[in-house]
């Protein structure tokens, strides 16, 4: 029998534990892991540049519709996700939520993982196609029709071997002028008892020649939680301008990648959640969910209303072709 490439992925990541060890100090402190950078693109590759048979692709998990958003950190991925999840009936997975959960399992793995991620270094491919085979594999199981991918793929690696286990139909690209960036990161709080997700930037800029007027209103937490905020420990100015300068280095790649497949749709985003989430399902209402899935249109009918304040781009989608 054939070797599964994405499971030959995530062994070679066991092994490669032991570097993230090694390189765990020079993270904390900041410094640009080069060798691990390195070493991580030395393991994606040869998996990347090999064809998968179908029998394969079958191993690697569900071949159900699949939307990805893009986007850089605070660029809002988490809070439309899951909403346009829920409008197309799809599941919606955080790459950063399955890193975070083996972070706050308290083993040696996790605690490696940590090290490097609080210093706004991105974890290497095999790390996180390892838990994403993993996550695909359940829902599988669970009968999962549709996902939708939020922070993945960041390399076009990932990319590359995303399009051979899953029927990606679109790729959301959501755009936010990197000052909003920042304001939004070191704005974001999570409520330490029921988990979810506020933001306390109140952010206004007054229009200019090339850009129109930027309003997104706080996303504040109810009274019941208003006490019981937590920061996350990387949302400080130094590790959120480290981690923008990798993304943006890593992003290029991948929105090129995905606009040859066809299935890019860019998003530039002015205003509040009010404002363009009613906008964001018009640009996505291409995309066509698994039968049985809710429909386009159940969800929210406020979404016909239009907002002055958001635009963005919508190619035609094609769907990507796995070979």
């Amino acid at each position: 029998m054939a070797a599964n490439p994405m499971r030959q992925m995530v062994d070679r990541g066991a092994a490669f534990a032991q570097m993230l060890a090694k390189h765990a100090k020079a993270a904390a402190a900041g410094t640009r892991l080069t060798q691990l950078d390195d070493a991580a693109a030395a393991i994606a590759k040869p998996q990347t540049q090999q064809q998968l048979q179908p029998d394969q692709q079958s191993q690697l998990g569900s071949r159900a519709p699949t939307m990805v958003f893009l986007g850089a950190p605070g660029a809002g991925k988490g809070t439309y996700s899951t909403r346009v999840a829920k409008h197309f009936g799809l599941t919606p997975i955080a790459a950063g939520d399955l890193v975070r959960e083996v972070m706050a399992s308290g083993s040696k793995r996790g605690q490696e993982m940590k090290s490097i991620v609080n210093s706004g270094n991105l974890l290497p491919d095999s790390i996180i196609l390892g838990l994403l085979h993993d996550r695909l594999a359940q829902g599988q199981a669970r009968g999962e029709r549709g996902v939708l991918l939020d922070g993945f793929p960041r390399t076009r690696a990932q990319a590359e071997a995303l399009v051979r286990t899953a029927d990606v139909r679109m790729a959301v690209n959501l755009h936010v002028a990197e000052e909003i960036l920042i304001s939004k990161c070191l704005g974001r709080r999570v409520c330490g008892e029921c988990g979810k997700n506020f933001n306390l930037a109140d952010i206004y800029i007054p229009a200019t020649e090339d850009r129109p007027q930027v309003s997104m209103p706080p996303l504040s937490p109810p009274a019941g939680c208003q006490h019981k905020m937590e920061m996350r420990a990387d949302d400080n100015l130094d590790t959120i301008k480290r981690r923008l300068e990798v993304y943006h280095a890593e992003a290029s790649p991948v929105e090129e990648f995905f606009r040859e497949q066809g299935t890019l749709v860019d998003f530039n985003i002015y205003g509040g959640v009010s404002e363009t989430l009613p906008r964001l399902l018009e640009a996505v209402k291409p995309f066509q969910p698994a039968p049985g899935q809710q429909q386009p249109g159940s969800e929210s009918d406020e979404s016909d209303s239009a907002s002055a304040g958001v635009t963005y781009g919508t190619p035609e989608p094609q769907r990507a072709h796995v070979q």
